[in-house]
Order: C-alpha cells, then structure tokens, then sequence
C-alpha cells in the first residue's frame, strides 16, 4: 500500500505543506474565525478566514492559534490542522503518513510535546522535528555541508530565526518574538499619526508587500483606504514608499541588533566561513526592497534572497526527507 511523506510548516502567519514527489500542495494563513457563543465554534479556517480580518461581524474572532511560534490554543489549531489535511485528502493514507515538521530555532521541548500531541490528535503520529534555520538553508540551495555552515534570517509572521547552521545542525542560534506582523502594526500607527487614517491590517500587510521599502526617496505609490480619524468618514489617499520606509526600518535595526550579538559568539572558523557562503534571507520581509542592501552595507557579506523566500523552509525539509542521510543525522 502506498504511503506519504510531508514537510510541514505550522507558523503563526501561515501553514505550508510539501509532499515529496509532488512539491508544495497547500499554503494557506494559519488564520480561523471563532464565533464567541459560548461554544467557540470555528466556521472559517485559513483563507476564509484571512478574508474576513478587520471586517467580522460583532462576537466573531479572527485569530491564529499558533504564536510566538508555539501552539497556543490547542483544541482550535487541530480543527485548523484538521482542515488543510481534508483539503489535500490525508485521510486516503490512513496510518502510512510520516512527516517532518519544522520549528523555531531553540524551541523548548514542551513547546514541541505540544506539536507532537497536535499531530498525533491528527492521526499523524510518526513525525520529526527540524530546526527551521537549517531546513530554510537547504530550501535556498546553500552549499551547506557538515563542516562548511552559513548564515540565516529567517522573518516570519511573528517569529524571525537568526542562526549559523550547517547539515550537523544549528550552530549558534536565536529565534526572536518579532516579525512581519510587527512591521504591519507599526504601519498602522504610523499611518494614523503622520496621515490621520486609520487603517486596518489587511491594507497595512498590502503597503508593506506592495511599496515596502528601505531606499531612500523611493517614490512607488499605491493608494489606500481607511477611516478619517478626525471626521471618522471613509477616506482614501496615496501613499509612497518613502513615506514608510521609518517604521519598516525600525524592525529591520532591531534584526540587525540581534544578528550582530549572534555573529559575535560565533567561532573563529564558523566566521571565517560565512565569510565566503554569506547570509541568506528567507520570510515575508525578504520581499523589501532594497534589504539585500542593508545588510550588505552593515556587514560586508555576501546576500542571498530566493524567490520562494517565504516557502524556504518546508521546501527545505522536503529535500532533506529525501536524503536518508541528512535526514537521519539531524535530530532535534
């Protein structure tokens, strides 16, 4: 009888799920819409539910019950989790279902019996867990080996990883509570305050993709709607690049706070190393233009982005499941 094998990514701004043989088959926000009756009924998972932040009706809830990285409410992130395996027909495998899931770097073993009692109330009970910065180099096609590492940022939705990795594992290593989701929030103060319009996170996450910038005087507009703050009438206005490139900045100084305490406890050898593999950028935030830039000019590295930057991860532990090897030797 036939079985399968999946890399899998539960984040708290989006699930991504890779089969091997067949590649990314479900990508969806880790997002549901709870209705607060009293029974705290889930009627909308992933995209469905993405579509209705910032526009729910009174007593529905839109949220992700996966934070920081860890499983927060585990009763709704297996109703979700139930939802994306329906939708890529797990159930035709029965008990043949083995996965590998990636997590933040350093995650507690709590916080991972607590992605392992997920799974299994899933039905998916073999599972292995990777380190999500060694799974992100593999996904960008670092030439990684046990004794030749490389660097990785990886900015996710509310979890950015920073940490030197090689096929031996990480090396040195943090993951730190900030993300995309930090940078759509400040968006929405800023906007508020340098423009008067309040306005809500689906268009702050549309700014930040569309113009979001570090260049100076870049001059891409779009135009947004929100709500007048002083009037409180519907108002619509253009907005350019330049005009939020401070509140992105803001989260990009304080990646690079971290990644500079993380190269200065790296060793000697490790350092000399980077020197020629450099760093490689996956997540949303990769997307920014001009963050090759930045930190290039910070840290004189050579700087890689990947096109499937936010997918780098689970496309990476895809390709290790398929080197027994690797696969293997990794442990978390």
């Amino acid at each position: 009888m036939s079985s399968i094998r999946l890399a899998i990514d539960v984040g708290s701004s989006k699930t991504a799920i890779y089969q091997v043989g067949a590649g990314v088959i479900l990508c969806e926000p880790s997002l549901v819409a709870v209705s607060g009756d009293g029974r705290n009924s889930v009627y909308a998972v992933g995209e469905a539910a993405k579509r209705m932040v910032g526009k729910a009706a009174k007593g529905t809830t839109v949220f992700s019950p996966v934070v920081d990285g860890e499983i927060e409410k585990e009763n709704v992130a297996k109703i979700m989790l139930d939802e994306f395996f329906r939708k890529i027909e797990l159930s035709r495998f029965g008990t043949r279902v083995e996965a590998a899931v990636t997590v933040p770097c350093g995650t507690e073993s709590a916080a991972v019996k607590k992605f392992r009692n997920l799974f299994s109330a899933c039905g998916v009970n073999n599972v292995k867990f990777l380190e999500s910065p060694v799974a992100t180099a593999v996904g960008a096609g670092a030439p990684i080996t046990v004794s030749n590492p490389c660097f990785v940022i990886d900015m996710g939705g509310n979890v950015t990883n920073i940490a030197a990795v090689s096929l031996d594992g990480v090396i040195a290593g943090v993951s730190a509570n900030i993300g995309g989701n930090l940078v759509d929030n400040m968006l929405i103060d800023y906007v508020e305050e340098s423009r008067s319009l309040r306005i809500g996170l689906q268009t702050a996450e549309r700014i930040k993709r569309e113009i979001g910038s570090l260049l100076p005087g870049d001059t891409t507009s779009t135009v947004i709607n929100g709500r007048d703050v002083a009037g409180g009438n519907p108002r619509s206005m253009q907005i350019k690049a330049c005009d939020v490139t401070e509140p992105i900045k803001l989260y990009v100084n304080k990646i690079y706070e971290i990644v500079s305490m993380v190269m200065a406890k790296l060793p000697p050898e490790v350092s000399a190393e980077i020197r020629n593999t450099g760093i490689y950028l996956s997540g949303g935030l990769s997307d920014i233009i001009g963050i090759e830039e930045y930190f290039y000019n910070e840290f004189s590295l050579p700087v890689k982005v990947n096109e499937n930057a936010p997918l780098l991860a689970v496309l990476g532990a895809g390709r290790i499941m398929q080197n027994e090897k690797v696969y293997k030797r990794l442990k978390f």
